[in-house]
């Protein structure tokens, strides 16, 4: 599995502690991260609902989904190896991905 820009994996999430550490994260790198096939920039996905979360309603998926209502937190940055992601879960649109990338812009700048 080589995941692209906008795809949903899961993958250990190295800020959680106990036996479930994974979770689903959202693919939002492009093809100019340095190590593109190996590495990735994502963000988490949460069941929980924060003032900035992003709502990952229905529509904004083009295959795939997660069992529960989820939001996109664009905070919370990891950037798991290839090797670290243990299933593919679907993706979103790029519109969707773009509003993730520019609520990540505004911690960053």
């Amino acid at each position: 599995m080589q995941p692209e820009r906008g795809d949903v994996v899961r993958s250990i999430d190295p800020f959680k502690v106990g036996n479930d550490r994974q979770r689903p994260w959202l693919i939002v790198n492009n093809e100019s991260h340095p190590f593109a096939d190996e590495q990735y920039v994502a963000v988490a996905i949460s069941t929980k609902e924060y003032d900035d979360s992003l709502t990952l309603e229905s529509g904004v998926w083009k295959i795939g989904g997660v069992p529960r209502d989820s939001f996109v937190s664009p905070w919370a940055v990891h950037s798991p190896r290839i090797e670290d992601i243990v299933a593919w879960q679907g993706r979103v649109s790029d519109e969707f991905v773009d509003r993730v990338v520019s609520e990540l812009e505004t911690y960053l700048r």
